[in-house]
């Protein structure tokens, strides 16, 4: 086999075709070529490994499916959120129905393609992706911004998802930039994570553990929104609703009142209905005193 790379799909269809082939050449072969046919024929079913391969594509066909199945009841989730485990069943069979149309009338996927199958797939990931949340190590780098202002840098060590926290001098209010990609690893362990797996561990309470550690350390400053990604907008609502005086977010509450959040001294919250934030992992800063890169 050559080193060129293959989908899992194509694996599988490479080596079908292959099969197929083969047994064309059996069925066309004249009585005095058919014994040599035949052993080829049997030698590729001994060696290619089609049901191996059959079962890698069989499972990343449900992978996807149960995916898909949980983003059209949870649009803005992690594709592997704890809540995803409460569905089951029923994504399961969802998943394993779409993944056997997916797959037409081949046989040999078929009977790979099980509900059964796919809680399984669900669970195991759901797990994989837990065991990266679990961790409580962030690192922490005291700097400056390019202009001089104070900012610290904070970073989940297992899922690599870190957030600058800057504080403006002029107004004292402080900024939040959260774009993993765009900011430089600062794990010693891993100093050319590129931030480009932030997508695999967002909306699973990590960015919420990044953004109270950091006010914590500057317990002081008012945090306010600014842009926000899909997934930092009910990050912040939940912190504003938790303590609505440090940390701006969208509020129907403050709305109606027309509260405006960077004018508004703590008596214009003194009546805001509080929601605790859930219980968060206790965060093991480990301090560092450089970027990685």
């Amino acid at each position: 086999m050559s080193g060129e790379y293959y989908s899992p799909e194509g694996e599988y269809l490479r080596r079908v075709l292959d099969r197929r082939h083969a047994r064309r050449e059996v069925a066309a072969a004249g009585w005095w070529s058919r014994r040599r046919a035949l052993g080829r024929l049997r030698e590729l079913e001994e060696s290619d490994g089609l049901e191996s391969v059959a079962q890698r594509w069989a499972r990343e066909l449900l992978r996807t499916e149960i995916a898909n199945a949980w983003a059209r009841t949870s649009r803005h989730s992690n594709e592997w959120h704890p809540r995803l485990l409460e569905r089951l069943p029923g994504l399961a069979e969802e998943a394993a129905a779409e993944a056997v149309l997916q797959a037409g009338d081949d046989e040999l996927l078929h009977p790979l393609l099980t509900a059964a199958a796919a809680e399984q797939i669900a669970r195991e990931n759901v797990d994989r992706v837990r065991r990266v949340v679990d961790d409580p190590t962030i690192y922490l780098l005291r700097t400056t911004t390019p202009d001089g202002d104070p900012m610290v840098v904070l970073q989940h060590a297992a899922s690599g998802l870190r957030g600058r926290f800057a504080v403006d001098p002029v107004d004292g209010f402080g900024d939040v930039f959260s774009k993993p990609y765009d900011i430089p690893s600062i794990n010693p362990d891993n100093p050319h994570d590129d931030g480009n797996r932030w997508e695999l561990y967002a909306g699973l309470g990590i960015g919420r553990r990044l953004y109270l550690a950091a006010a914590e350390i500057r317990p002081h400053i008012r945090w306010r929104a600014g842009i926000q990604s899909p997934y930092a907008v009910p990050l912040r609502t939940r912190l504003h609703n938790a303590d609505p005086y440090h940390w701006a977010g969208h509020c129907a509450w403050c709305s109606e009142r027309r509260i405006i959040w960077r004018e508004a001294g703590p008596a214009e919250f003194s009546e805001h209905p509080i929601t605790p934030a859930p219980a968060a992992i206790a965060p093991r800063l480990i301090e560092v005193t450089t970027s990685s890169r």
